[in-house]
């Protein structure tokens, strides 16, 4: 069979229980069940490729997952793990991706705290890198979100679940954006979607408009998390240069009107101190 007949390339509709269908198609290797997101993720091994599979039935959950695929149908990026296929069960709805090696750098199994600080974690090691690895791994989801920000989109739920690090390769890829929304919104609960290390202020209040200034603050919360001591705000705690400090203390100003106007002013920031 050539991968163009693969059936997990071009089915649209399955009848059946996803397990069945997946190892129809080939070799479950994997199986991410702890997420509480209410979607099931699985890696497939078929016709010599890898693929991942993000599979829901949980109403909310397909209807996210619906939104991802209208959000990957919009965007293409080399650090964006490409959607090759979207279906139908009868419960349930599934997408196709390629598959990228790494190890997300926030685990079910390393839960909280404790867990991110355990030596055996991805978050563990990727904080003990060399200096240079890290800003790097961080030009890259600021260089993505950018990019996102010029097509409109709206960060929601970003956090270290979402970032995806190749320990042989040095390479990041970023994944997860089920929630991800086109143009700003107010919020119209108590508190967003999201890992209050990464969130601004903003997102715990109920009639808050969430728009590109609150991802400028969820930027620079990225870089205290992998650059500073338990994620500290205060210099002495800081691993990098100054100059990078100022710029993300800026970032995550709880005053709005003190951070920069986007994220792509920030990131053009954090590129000029890196230099």
């Amino acid at each position: 069979m050539k991968t163009n007949d693969n059936p997990l390339l071009h089915v649209q509709r399955i009848e059946g229980d996803i397990v069945s269908f997946l190892s129809e198609s080939g070799t479950v290797f994997k199986e991410f069940n702890k997420q509480d997101s209410g979607c099931i993720s699985y890696g497939v091994h078929s016709e010599g490729q890898d693929w991942f599979v993000k599979y829901a039935e949980d109403s909310e959950a397909v209807r996210y997952l619906k939104n991802a695929h209208v959000f990957n149908q919009l965007v293409e990026h080399p650090r964006l793990p490409k959607l090759l296929n979207a279906f139908h069960s009868e419960n349930g709805f599934a997408l196709v991706y390629e598959w990228v090696n790494g190890e997300v750098l926030s685990s079910p199994d390393f839960p909280g705290k404790e867990g991110r600080n355990r030596p055996e974690s991805s978050h563990y090691r990727f904080r003990q890198l060399p200096l240079p690895k890290i800003t790097s791994a961080l030009t890259t989801v600021y260089e993505v979100h950018a990019y996102l920000e010029s097509k409109g989109f709206i960060a929601v739920d970003f956090y270290d679940g979402g970032m995806i690090y190749d320990f042989e390769e040095d390479k990041l890829h970023l994944c997860d954006f089920d929630y991800y929304t086109k143009g700003s919104f107010i919020l119209e609960k108590d508190r967003l979607f999201g890992s209050t290390r990464f969130m601004a202020p903003e997102e715990f209040v109920k009639g808050s408009i969430i728009d590109g200034v609150t991802n400028v603050f969820t930027m620079g919360a990225t870089a205290f998390v992998f650059l500073a001591e338990e994620g500290s705000r205060e210099l002495k705690d800081w691993k990098a240069s100054e100059e990078l400090y100022r710029i993300v203390l800026k970032a995550v100003s709880p005053d709005r009107n003190n951070r920069f106007e986007s994220v792509d002013v920030f990131y053009q920031e954090w590129l000029k101190a890196l230099n």
